[in-house]
């Protein structure tokens, strides 16, 4: 029988059947996609699409021209090359006003992380009119990154790391309605409201960045609960890309409970500032006020060891910031230059090693000598070897890490002792226990008299006798004993395309893990997650303070968390190797998995053919249907 078919319904056949293939397209998408850029300026539209079919979407290098947003829905990751760059369209019109940024959330979003790549706000080629969205609205326009959740309806786990971030008419990265946010080991620079703002978050971070600022402040919290800010590098941005902007008017960090501004009601702001933690920052030049709290009872905000570039504490508020001035930074490459020059005028010390091999002796004499018998000596807890600084936390290596120092010289009140010391034998032991740090001295003394017969005139001596005397030290609390869980394993995914074989590594660091080294064919690439800086405290003794990061260096290309092997792949070649901050190890047990391709694996493709049989018995169901109606 001949049916003749309506227009209408052809169409509508034919959306069925591109539908389904579509459809079967969507099936087969892995769970990351990898973009480059494309020609023009609208690489949001490919990325949009991108991030709507994967959990994680990675740009490789180039430059990524947008006019309008970007946006990022839960549960998703947008990682970069380093040289990946997100940047405006000099042409553009408005678009990125109010709570829509470049890189923004449609609304509260949950387990987010954005790592890795640039942002270009491009705003020195923008109209300087757009840096206001509307008259009431200052500082309102072209936020880099935000994510905005509702009072009734917060935002969860969301991370910002590793990112560079400038030339932006508003802030850098912006925060609000949020638990869980940590934002690490950023550059940001002349982005013209603040670097970091936050507002009401709970349990937020914010550490390991460097920040020029410029107008407003480099970091800011409002109505913020339990967040700590701590170990930023903060000055102000000089250069010539700020397309106007009022210069050197912002502050280091401001910490408020924030009333109505630039048109926002503060009546939605359910929080107060509570338990704020601000410490171990730098400022480096003429910022106003480093640290400025207001509006909001000061006890909720605890300050402390806040450094100026000439090395003296900041532990108020509001203080004039004076030292070096850096002049002429026309871009942020100038201001990376600004911040690799201020280490050296800190004199910071960099280090992998939490070894020292410092002893007691390197410390100026401390022990203070008691009587005891025929000597007088002591004992004295000088400090701890190869002592580090790890999440607040102090550590050492081993219980034999107390330095102690001691002094044994015969008993000042025997100077009328008719005895003789022949040897002086002493014996220190230290040890930890239940938090306590503990010194011995054990002190042998062996003497004789002498006496001369009056009739003979001839000496004896007499028999060797024995002294001992014990004296002890103690120090509470002592630092904890470093605990160092080597990675169980190492894995490497082997997928064995003919035409583009690729392996994938992965080792999993633990919480002391300093860093892991990957050697393949005579190439090294190492993943840091723990940066040192030797200090030296006021005894004279070296500490080493370790911040956390996540940072990739070498030759061999890595995506994610995993390290990339192009070629077919050696297992004999590859050699992974892992650092805590006092010893280093080969990771001897590495799991090879051999996956087939599609074409070698019959079972793949008979469940994929399977998969197609059934989707296109359906969409013959429909077409059918159709037919009939």
């Amino acid at each position: 029988m001949f049916i003749m078919l309506s227009k209408p319904k052809i169409r509508k056949i034919v959306l069925l059947i591109l539908l389904f293939w579509y459809s079967v397209e969507l099936a087969q998408a892995g769970e990351q996609i990898v973009l480059n850029p494309v020609d023009g300026h609208s690489n949001q539209n490919q990325i949009n699409e991108a991030l709507s079919q994967a959990d994680e979407v990675y740009l490789k290098s180039g430059v990524y021209k947008i006019d309008d947003s970007i946006f990022i829905d839960s549960d998703t990751i947008l990682r970069g090359d380093p040289d990946a760059i997100i940047q405006v369209y000099e042409g553009s019109d408005q678009f990125f006003t109010g709570m829509k940024g470049l890189i923004c959330s449609n609304g509260p979003v949950d387990d987010i992380l954005i790592e890795g790549f640039q942002i270009d706000g491009n705003c020195d080629e923008l109209n300087p009119s757009y840096s206001r969205s509307a008259p009431q609205y200052d500082h309102d326009a072209e936020r880099a990154i935000i994510i905005n959740g509702y009072t009734n309806r917060y935002c969860n786990n969301i991370v910002v790391r590793n990112m560079q971030i400038f030339d932006c008419f508003s802030d850098g990265v912006h925060v609000r309605f949020a638990n869980s946010v940590f934002v690490y080991d950023n550059f940001i620079s002349n982005c013209q409201h603040e670097g970091v703002f936050f507002v009401c978050v709970e349990l937020g971070k914010i550490y390991g960045n460097k920040i020029a600022g410029v107008t407003s402040d480099c970091v800011r919290l409002d109505n913020c609960v339990s967040c700590r800010v701590y170990e930023n590098i903060l000055f102000s941005y000089r250069g010539s890309n700020s397309n106007g902007a009022y210069q050197g008017g912002q502050n280091g960090i401001q910490v408020a409970n924030a009333g109505s501004s630039h048109g926002y009601d503060a009546s939605n702001k359910p929080t107060k500032t509570t338990n704020v933690e601000v410490f171990n920052n730098v400022f480096a030049n003429d910022i106003p006020n480093a640290i400025w709290v207001h509006s909001l009872d000061e006890s909720q905000v605890y300050l402390h060891d806040n450094r100026r570039i000439d090395g003296s504490e900041l532990a108020d508020m509001g203080i004039p910031l004076e030292g070096i001035d850096f002049n002429n930074m026309p871009s942020k490459e100038m201001s990376e230059k600004v911040f690799d020059s201020i280490f050296d005028i800190l004199e910071w010390e960099f280090t992998d090693s939490g070894r020292t091999d410092q002893t007691a002796e390197d410390v100026p004499l401390q022990v203070a000598e008691k009587s005891s018998g025929i000597i007088a000596g002591g004992v004295k807890i000088v400090g701890f070897k190869d002592r580090i600084v790890l999440d607040n936390v102090s550590y050492i290596p081993d219980d034999q890490a107390v330095l102690a120092q001691t002094k044994v010289i015969q008993n000042p009140d025997f100077s009328q002792w008719a005895g003789i010391i022949k040897q002086i034998d002493k014996k220190v032991s230290v040890k930890i226990e239940n938090g306590t740090a503990y010194a011995k001295l054990t002190v042998k003394t062996h003497w004789y008299t002498k006496s001369t017969n009056s009739l003979t005139g001839k000496s004896s001596k007499s028999k060797i006798r024995t002294a001992t005397a014990t004296f002890k030290d103690s120090v509470h609390p002592a630092p904890e004993i470093l605990t160092r869980e080597k990675p169980a394993k190492a894995y490497v995914n082997v997928f064995s395309d003919t035409k583009n074989p690729i392996a994938k590594v992965k080792a999993y660091p633990t919480n002391a893990t300093q860093r892991i080294e990957y050697t393949y064919r005579g190439n090294t690439t190492t993943r840091t997650f723990l940066i040192g800086e030797r200090i030296t405290d006021k005894t004279g003794l070296q500490y080493t303070a370790y911040y956390r990061c996540d940072a990739w260096a070498g030759t061999i290309p890595h995506m994610g968390n995993e390290l990339i092997l192009v070629g077919k792949f050696d297992p004999a070649q590859l050699h992974i190797k892992y650092y805590t901050p006092y010893e280093s190890s080969e990771i001897e047990d590495i799991e090879i998995i051999y996956h087939k391709t599609e074409g070698e694996n019959p079972l793949i493709t008979t469940l994929k053919f399977l998969v197609q049989m059934i989707m296109a018995m359906y969409a013959g169901y429909r077409i059918m249907i159709i037919i009939i109606n």
